[in-house]
């Protein structure tokens, strides 16, 4: 090996890590609503959509019948096979909730028992200590 190319490898090493450890890296904030998001997942899930439906947060329980999206998008699709999230982004606002807080939307890719490729999309809202489900979403 040459003398450049025993520097570069080193460097390319070092880069390489930093990068792929900044890829996976979440803040403890982000681990806390991926949790709850996760939590609350598993609720709807179990096909307990009445409760889940109350575990949303208070601002958008009444902006739609939750009960009844679960019953008609969530309820065909069957048992979870497998979740990945793919994306956690942040945002100020979002719709529904136009007080400016931390909120964390949180996507998904899902295999269920009889739909292999849906998108689901969390959105938690930071309400002074706790995360809470503002909204969800599932695009077939």
């Amino acid at each position: 090996m040459t003398r450049p190319q025993k520097r570069i490898i080193p460097i390319l090493l070092i880069v390489s890590i930093c990068c792929s450890a900044h890829a996976f890296t979440l803040s403890q904030d982000d681990d806390h609503a991926r949790e709850a998001a996760l939590q609350w997942l598993q609720v709807v899930d179990s096909g307990n959509y009445k409760d889940a439906a109350l575990m949303m947060s208070e601002r958008v329980r009444g902006s739609q019948d939750w009960l009844n999206y679960f019953i008609i998008r969530r309820a065909p699709l069957g048992r979870v096979n497998k979740r990945q999230i793919v994306k956690l982004k942040h945002a100020s606002t979002v719709p529904g909730d136009y007080e400016l807080r931390q909120h964390a939307i949180i996507r998904c890719n899902t295999s269920f028992e009889h739909k292999p490729a849906v998108i689901e999309e969390v959105v938690m809202a930071k309400m002074g200590c706790c995360w809470e489900v503002m909204g969800f979403s599932i695009t077939e």
